[in-house]
């Protein structure tokens, strides 16, 4: 009877260490091969980097104008 247990235990501990031996084997990253440099890639970036300083100017103009229109909500009042 315990010979039974024993083997029916072994049986179960060898089935869940083989799943995730093999859930391991599965999830591993391979190594991805380096991508080409591509020219259109680094306009893109170039493109952004353009739109991120004119945003910059933008917010810092909104910000001259806000000051602006308080002054003369403050002169009006």
């Amino acid at each position: 009877m315990n010979a039974k247990y024993v083997a029916i235990f072994a049986l179960a501990a060898s089935l869940v260490a083989g799943s995730l031996f093999i859930a391991q084997a599965q999830s591993e990253n391979k190594p991805v091969a380096p991508v080409a440099a591509d020219p259109r890639i680094d306009k893109l970036l170039e493109q952004n980097d353009k739109i991120l300083k004119n945003q910059d100017e933008i917010l810092k103009e909104l910000a001259d104008i806000k000051e602006g229109v308080l002054q003369v909500r403050r002169r009006s009042s």
